[in-house]
């Protein structure tokens, strides 16, 4: 099993039953955390997890919006 695919339904269970109070979600997902030490790979992919989860996922730019060398393709 991938990580990801382990931390996303434990991850879904947690943001279901601790929604309501951001401060006890946020400790319940620190204790629910099911992998080894809180590093290198696998941890990284439960922080992800938890980031789109929750939504606050950053979106990387594909282009730089002041770049003189980009084609606009819309009007």
């Amino acid at each position: 099993m991938k990580w990801r695919e382990h931390a996303k339904p434990i991850i879904e269970r947690v943001i279901k039953e601790f929604s309501h109070d951001p401060k006890l979600l946020k400790a319940k997902l620190r204790e629910a955390y099911p992998f080894y030490e809180r590093k290198y790979h696998p941890y990284k992919i439960w922080c992800d997890e938890v980031r789109r989860q929750l939504g606050t996922k950053k979106i990387k730019l594909q282009c730089k919006p002041d770049d003189p060398n980009q084609t606009v393709m819309f009007e």
